[in-house]
């Protein structure tokens, strides 16, 4: 069994100790995309009915959105043996409170996001052996051989993807020092995929800062481009597949063709989930240099991302929520 829907009551994350308040904004119904800064410096307040319905505010964003969605259970025989992987939400600012260490925020943050990126390429994965296992052959024999073997390749990288996300999971337990008994966590709060406000020329006006801390504000710009860059990729790769099944249907092109875009839009998907890594790990370090170990989690988190969610299990037997969350557990079998 799944636990209950999630909720998103009312979120607000207060401003920092820097005490500019660069942003404020209230829900009326509606709410206006905004990114966090670093010095968490921003206050923003989310209509609980409209949390679900916020529309992604770039390509990077709406893409890496649509990836960590979770798999339906039973929507495909690969599927379904992964429902319980959504057995256990874990919002980062849990993770953050359960170890009860600000010391190791970094290090949890991090393995947080590596294990977000573990899921979306769980899902890319499952996805790429259904799309190769609803390609026709047709007559040759050699089609078949060469289909044979990517489909055989994308099982291999599915369960590849499997090891490496509980790898992942397990090492962010050990941190979070979860109980041993609970299942693995899946994250729910989402990576930044916007442009990120460092404001580094206001915080370390007194203060020093490390040479690794000035690359990353000077990486950081280059990395958002080369990430919506990447979104771009994948959205022209899967296009790329789309036309070489349609032309392989129709005789037009050759196996070969539809395999060798298929291996594209796989091969984009990992790039694409790299550079949305290593742009957050980076996000993590710069905020860990910014803030000190008496600033709360919640307001650590808030120097990561726009509005972090709060989910709460409803009582069993509650009516379920208004509209449907992008964060659900799926439906069991």
């Amino acid at each position: 069994m799944y636990p209950p829907r999630v909720t998103f009551p009312l979120i607000a994350t207060a401003p920092l100790a820097a005490g500019i308040i660069l942003l404020a904004m209230s829900g009326t119904g509606t709410t206006r995309a905004a990114e966090p800064a670093a010095d968490g410096t921003i206050s923003v307040v989310v209509d609980p009915a409209a949390a679900a319905e916020q529309p992604a505010t770039g390509g990077a964003a709406d893409l890496l959105s649509r990836a960590l969605e979770p798999l339906v259970a039973g929507g495909s025989p690969a599927a379904s043996p992964l429902a319980a992987a959504y057995a256990r939400p874990l919002p980062l600012v849990e993770a953050l409170e359960r170890s009860a260490d600000r010391t190791r925020r970094l290090w949890i943050t991090q393995a947080y996001w590596r294990v977000s990126a573990a899921f979306a390429l769980l899902r890319w994965s499952t996805e790429a052996l259904d799309r190769l296992e609803l390609i026709a052959p047709g007559g040759d024999p050699h089609d078949r051989a060469v289909l044979d073997v990517a489909t055989a390749a994308a099982r291999a990288d599915l369960a590849d993807a499997r090891a490496a996300l509980v790898a992942a999971q397990q090492e962010l337990v050990d941190l979070v020092r979860l109980p041993a008994g609970d299942p693995l966590p899946w994250p729910i709060d989402r990576p930044l995929a916007g442009p990120y406000q460092t404001h580094f020329d206001t915080i370390f006006a007194n203060r020093p800062a490390t040479g690794r801390i000035r690359a990353i504000v000077r990486m950081l710009p280059a990395k958002h481009e080369a990430l919506e860059a990447r979104a771009a990729a994948v959205v022209a790769a899967h296009k790329a597949m789309e036309m070489a099944e349609a032309d392989h249907a129709k005789a037009q092109r050759p196996i070969e063709a539809v395999t060798a875009a298929h291996a594209a839009l796989v091969g984009q998907q990992r790039e694409f989930l790299a550079a949305a890594r290593a742009y957050n790990l980076d996000i993590a370090e710069y905020a860990m240099a910014v803030a000190d170990a008496s600033m709360p989690d919640d307001r650590f988190v808030s120097m990561l991302i726009g509005t972090p969610i709060q989910w709460r299990p409803q009582p069993a037997g509650a009516a379920p929520a208004p509209s449907a969350s992008p964060v659900s557990p799926p439906p069991a079998d």
